[in-house]
């Protein structure tokens, strides 16, 4: 995976955009992280270099431990209804997850490569037998290339860890889903019309979404996440359903925020020195 010249043109455009919001907000103090396209990518520190040398803004890349703890952060941060141990933290992006949760008095969480960016390429190559470069989106996709998705991902991310699928059984706490308009979370939620989605809620989401093709997808009233995201759709809902089924858990509580801003926000170590 390599960074190219016209992906740094098009970024640095864009936190020139978000910096601009952000001074017009009165903000003064600016950091950012990158997460898996930047861990991946055989330039992703040059290519960093390049974008805080253009923006001016603090960028690091932090580990997928270090992801996480912000997600916890984060999770804990939007669902303020919520105590900390009640709290069961899954952050999905497009090269991994996250889900971490407190047990026995310490953090703990549960890492998997596979987001849905990961999800999408083994659906076209590994279930289509198709060139991804060559292929972009695998839509319209049968029933059964789902299922054959959905076992594939299961074998790829294998069984959570025994203090995740205990946590869950708990009666009070609750798996929370964080992530912003594009994230797996939304899509689901503006499917099924709401914000708690069940593993039976998804499923049923997928069999709906089979058989339609782009066209069909950005034309989908209602759901501007499939509409802007065409190519994905399965895969993010077929990736949502595999975790859940994983887990055992009752149900995902999806709480909104734009990446992990708010766990950012409150991380003083990577505000330091500024």
């Amino acid at each position: 995976y390599v960074h190219t010249e016209r992906s740094l043109s098009e970024l640095t455009r864009v936190i020139g955009k978000m910096l601009g919001v952000a001074k017009g907000l009165g903000a003064e103090q600016f950091v950012g992280i990158c997460t898996a396209a930047f861990r991946k990518a055989t330039n992703g520190a040059k290519y960093l270099a390049g974008l805080c040398e253009q923006t001016g803004v603090r960028l690091k890349i932090v580990t997928q431990q270090q992801e996480a703890l912000l997600g916890f952060a984060t999770a804990s941060s939007v669902a303020g209804d919520l105590a900390e141990h009640e709290i069961v933290a899954w952050d999905s992006g497009g090269g991994s997850f996250q889900v971490t949760g407190e047990w026995d008095g310490e953090t703990h969480t549960w890492m998997r490569p596979v987001g849905s960016g990961v999800a999408t390429a083994e659906l076209v190559k590994g279930v289509m037998g198709k060139d991804f470069s060559q292929c972009p989106t695998p839509n319209p996709v049968s029933v059964t290339q789902a299922q054959g998705l959905a076992a594939r991902l299961k074998k790829a991310i294998g069984p959570p860890p025994q203090w995740l699928t205990t946590k869950l059984a708990i009666r009070h706490v609750k798996l929370v889903g964080i992530g912003g308009d594009m994230s797996i979370f939304r899509l689901a939620e503006e499917l099924c019309g709401k914000a708690v989605l069940t593993a039976p809620d998804v499923l049923l989401a997928v069999e709906n979404m089979c058989g339609k093709t782009d066209r069909d997808l950005r034309t989908l009233e209602g759901v501007p996440a499939a509409q802007k995201m065409p190519h994905n759709v399965i895969p993010k809902l077929v990736l949502l359903y595999v975790v859940l089924d994983l887990t055992g858990a009752e149900a995902v509580d999806f709480r909104q925020c734009n990446g992990n801003l708010p766990g950012v926000f409150v991380s003083e170590d990577l505000w330091e020195g500024l």
